[in-house]
């Protein structure tokens, strides 16, 4: 029985993905630090098993990577709605997954996080407000309180991260706008 997250690092990762799947959930009183352990017991090693599939023990077929990544956009979901995490973690944390996916090779067109389906995610938030706000407060980010600087550090790792899945993504309209991004990138903090 799983009650918490050492008791999922024991399981193997499709026995992680079966707890969820199951209905498994932490108590109701668990809090932000446990969760974020869930998050991490269930993506990191997937992260690693898309990445380096010829260092596993597993041997997971594409339908269970296709499986993972969706219980994986589940939970992220599930964590967001409850409060449990913030919209940006859980955009980096799909950002990551995506990205692990597109460099794995395998094709998943409708996985929830291909790079085009996530990055369109990100496109979302760094609206052209944003990334106005962010020249303008870029030059001068060491005179800014330390609430704006961070947001600026938000801005630029989605900017980042969505710079490096350039490369796969299929709709080139979205590569523009992200292409488009880079000047913006260079002068924040």
């Amino acid at each position: 029985m799983v009650t918490g997250v050492e008791d999922l690092d024991r399981l193997s990762l499709r026995e992680r993905f079966g707890w969820w799947q199951g209905g498994g959930r932490l108590p109701a009183a668990a809090g932000e630090s446990p969760w974020l352990g869930v998050v991490q017991a269930l993506t990191m090693p997937l992260v690693r098993e898309l990445r380096h599939p010829e260092e596993s023990a597993e041997e997971l077929s594409e339908a269970e990577f296709d499986r993972f990544l969706r219980v994986a956009d589940e939970v992220l979901s599930f964590l967001e709605e409850c409060r449990l995490m913030s919209g940006h973690e859980v955009l980096t944390r799909r950002l990551a997954l995506a990205s692990a996916l597109a460099e794995s090779g395998i094709s998943l067109p409708d996985s929830p996080l291909t790079a085009d389906r996530v990055v369109r995610q990100v496109i979302a938030v760094v609206t052209p407000d944003r990334l106005a706000e962010a020249s303008r407060l870029g030059p001068v980010w060491t005179t800014l309180e330390s609430a704006e600087i961070l947001r600026l550090r938000h801005l630029k790792q989605l900017i980042r991260l969505a710079l490096g899945l350039r490369d796969h993504l299929g709709d080139t309209g979205s590569a523009a706008t992200v292409s488009s991004w880079l000047p913006v990138c260079s002068a924040l903090p």
